[in-house]
């Protein structure tokens, strides 16, 4: 059951940015998504043809700013041709791309990545070694592509902006000052933290991975505090204030704001909600603890498949007294 009185809220919160989604597979088996086949040609053809549909619907709208996401967009065949199109034809100002960056390792893609123009890469990072990343992502020599791949990419160009995200997970809850450690050494400014979403699904076993918000605390307030001494720009999403115990909007945002996704690349019918471009999963709400909170007007709570799960434990609601 959705939570009443967030919805209403987020569909009247003005979108920056409109985005299309890719599926052609994935060459990596992350934990918290156990891998994606590569699908039929045809229905990569299909998501393409809704991907360029809904390039037009976003124009009409007046979007100048377009996300491509997917598991894992890069591995589309013609991914660089479609940014090429968005910028150059279709007359979009500004293109991000999320993807597991391993391809980046690719010298010859890499070359054809930077000549299509694309304006920002989010790529993630699961720990400060190859033994830890790649136990996350289960996939063998991750590690060291995508840090050759940013590596590299860092030589040939200043212009692509690198966003380098991390979920906090039991396999790397112990590194993650290390992980701050190394992105500052690579020298990239913009990062953040996060965890990852649970389905409604109860018979998956999430317990080789998740840390609930009510255990998250030790890892999150000890992160926190060393992160930002480290690179003020560093900030955590889709985190509640309280698990951190401060009230500070500029580096904590907890409020959803998904890229409009369009008439063409809205969630499949499984995870469809009431709210456009919202999956089920992403679905938070607020509890009674959160109306005694000083962060209550600028954070939308907690996912609902965590908190209806696991409960709060000692959480406590940041005091507005000084």
């Amino acid at each position: 059951m959705e939570p009443r009185n967030l919805n209403q809220s987020l569909i009247n919160r003005k979108k920056t940015a409109g985005g299309i989604i890719l599926n052609p597979g994935c060459a990596l088996s992350c934990v918290f998504c156990g891998g994606l086949k590569k699908p039929a040609e045809l229905e990569i053809k299909e998501q393409a043809i809704r991907a360029y549909k809904n390039l037009e619907n976003l124009k009409e709208k007046g979007y100048k700013r377009i996300s491509i996401s997917g598991s894992d967009s890069i591995e589309y065949k013609y991914i660089t041709e479609l940014i090429r199109y968005i910028k150059e034809e279709a007359g979009f100002e500004w293109v991000q791309l999320s993807t597991h960056g391993v391809r980046l390792a690719d010298s010859s893609f890499l070359r054809k990545l930077i000549l299509s123009e694309v304006d920002e890469l989010r790529m993630p990072l699961y720990g400060s070694t190859a033994k830890i990343h790649d136990s996350v992502t289960q996939k063998r020599g991750s590690f060291n592509k995508i840090i050759t791949g940013i590596k590299n990419l860092l030589k040939r160009t200043n212009r692509i902006q690198i966003l380098i995200s991390c979920l906090i997970l039991k396999q790397n809850k112990n590194d993650l000052l290390n992980i701050v450690n190394l992105v500052d050494r690579l020298g990239i400014k913009y990062f953040y933290f996060s965890i990852p979403c649970l389905t409604a699904n109860l018979s998956q076993n999430y317990s080789s991975f998740y840390i609930p918000f009510k255990d998250l605390v030790p890892y999150a307030r000890k992160l926190y505090n060393y992160a930002l001494k480290i690179n003020n720009k560093i900030f955590f999403l889709e985190i509640p204030f309280c698990i951190f115990g401060v009230f500070n909007p500029e580096n904590i945002r907890n409020t959803s704001l998904p890229p409009d996704l369009g008439k063409y690349c809205q969630p499949p019918k499984p995870y469809k909600t009431s709210v456009p471009d919202l999956p089920s999963y992403r679905l938070k709400k607020k509890i009674k603890m959160c109306e005694h909170c000083k962060a209550l007007s600028q954070c939308d709570g907690f996912f609902c498949n965590d908190i209806d799960r696991y409960g709060t434990g000692k959480l406590k609601p940041i005091s507005s007294k000084k």
